[in-house]
């Protein structure tokens, strides 16, 4: 499995330590990096992936990137929080390719990756709270920049760390052959379809690409992804027009045409329709500073 993850980088965006509040209240977030909570005191609420997740002291806390979220703290909270972007050599997400937990109980040493990146990261915390002010492009062209200032073995030693906490959440595949069996013949499935996103993909192209029957491929790809290959399409195309619209000037046409869509009208009906909110409204709310 590790053949899946070993081109795979982590970049720190922020670190800090915070108090909060009942002003911790957020709808509808979704943001193009992930993020990792250590709770140290009281209590509040994440929803993703349809379910409610109780956040709690002594335990750490997972939100892939590019999950639609709801953040509610009730009364307060403390926690450590970090965010982070992954890359990777095909452009494929890891969250795409390995299966993940998002909530584990914390170990002692998991307290001291947080303390010590953010030791090595002193002046990266967020400023507010409320995603819309610092998820857009202003905001993570600052935080690159703030990478750059680190010296060699401080960044080195910052995404070393990124990557043992990750690691905490990682479920492995060692005691269940049929799905790694599974897993391994759409191994490259999914590079397929982000490098062909702009072309008219079809579930026989897929199909091809792994050289299955349509059908026997079409059965597959539902029990490994949790979805129809034409539902999986649709929501990466989405994704990386929401990427596109936070950190480019890109026109909407060219977003269209770049991810695949037929026509400007049907992108932005379907963009609609999977994020609540058109194009422009979604690029003019996450540039608003």
């Amino acid at each position: 499995m590790y053949k899946t993850i070993e081109n795979v980088s982590l970049s720190l965006l922020n670190v800090g330590y915070v108090n909060l509040n009942s002003s911790w209240d957020y709808k509808n977030v979704m943001s193009p990096f992930f993020r990792l909570y250590y709770i140290t005191d009281g209590e509040a609420k994440v929803f993703h992936h349809q379910q409610t997740y109780i956040l709690k002291p002594g335990y750490m806390y997972l939100i892939p990137s590019f999950t639609f979220s709801r953040y509610k703290c009730d009364v307060s909270m403390t926690q450590f929080y970090i965010s982070a972007i992954e890359v990777s050599e095909t452009g494929m997400s890891i969250f795409s390719k390995t299966n993940f937990i998002y909530e584990v109980k914390a170990d002692h040493i998991s307290l001291v990756y947080f303390k010590r990146i953010l030791e090595l990261n002193p002046n990266r915390s967020i400023k507010r709270d409320d995603p819309k002010v610092y998820d857009n492009e202003q905001g993570l062209t600052s935080f690159r920049v703030e990478n750059q200032k680190l010296s060699e073995s401080s960044y080195l030693e910052t995404t070393g760390l990124l990557k043992a906490l990750i690691s905490k959440f990682v479920i492995g595949y060692k005691n269940d052959r049929i799905a790694l069996k599974k897993n391994a013949k759409l191994n490259s499935v999914q590079n397929f379809i982000n490098v062909n996103l702009h072309t008219d993909l079809t579930v026989q192209d897929l199909a091809n690409s792994q050289s299955l029957n349509v059908d026997y491929f079409s059965r597959l790809f539902k029990e490994v992804f949790g979805m129809r290959p034409i539902v999986y399409i649709q929501k990466k195309r989405i994704e990386r027009a929401q990427l596109l619209l936070i950190a480019t000037d890109t026109s909407l046409q060219d977003i269209s045409d770049t991810i695949g869509f037929s026509n400007l009208s049907y992108f932005s009906r379907v963009f609609k329709k999977e994020t609540g909110k058109s194009p422009l409204q979604y690029r003019k709310e996450r540039r608003k500073v």
